[in-house]
């Protein structure tokens, strides 16, 4: 076999894929990552709103964000990992309510803070490739949940390992033949 260059090395480490815990501190990464620059053009993001006055909020609840594209496609896997910890993806419930979404698959709230929980559902509500959830309707006071959702564990569950032996195969891109990373 063949010498392992430096870039095959780093896209062998681009497709490996980690689980991640549903917490304050993954979210607001994946979400300050993926958030567009100023420089980022408008064909170059998605965009996500949450409370839509179109669906009966008020002009002074919608808010706009924009993510870049590529930033946020590169995170889409781990955006589902976590959505995959919500209680309602274990249950298979088709609609998600704000007071439904603090909580993970164990009955315990990931987050008091209201700020972190709507840049998570800000993540799963994009106009893009994301669209985990819908715009939230005023009048149900939900949004609609993706039921095809794969439900996961914490990888501080302690199930997780034999859970994660039989479904790791779902999660993490096929390597390529021949290309293992080797130390240099």
């Amino acid at each position: 076999m063949g010498r392992i260059s430096k870039s095959d090395i780093n896209e062998f480490k681009l497709k490996e894929f980690k689980p991640l815990d549903l917490n304050e501190g993954n979210v607001q990464a994946i979400f300050n990552r993926c958030l567009a620059k100023d420089s980022t053009s408008d064909d170059e993001c998605f965009n996500s709103i949450l409370f839509s006055r179109t669906l009966g909020y008020k002009p002074s609840d919608e808010l706009l964000i924009h993510f870049d594209k590529q930033k946020l496609l590169a995170n889409k896997k781990s955006i589902n990992y976590l959505y995959g910890q919500l209680r309602c993806s274990h249950q298979k419930m088709n609609a998600l309510s704000i007071d439904e979404a603090f909580y993970n698959y164990q009955g315990n709230i990931w987050t008091q803070n209201k700020a972190h929980l709507l840049e998570f559902l800000h993540l799963g509500c994009t106009d893009g490739e994301i669209s985990l959830i819908s715009p939230f309707i005023a009048n149900t006071k939900s949004a609609n949940f993706d039921t095809t959702i794969k439900p996961t564990l914490s990888p501080k569950d302690p199930n997780f390992p034999e859970w994660w032996e039989k479904h790791k195969s779902e999660w993490e891109e096929p390597k390529k033949e021949g290309k293992e990373p080797a130390d240099e």
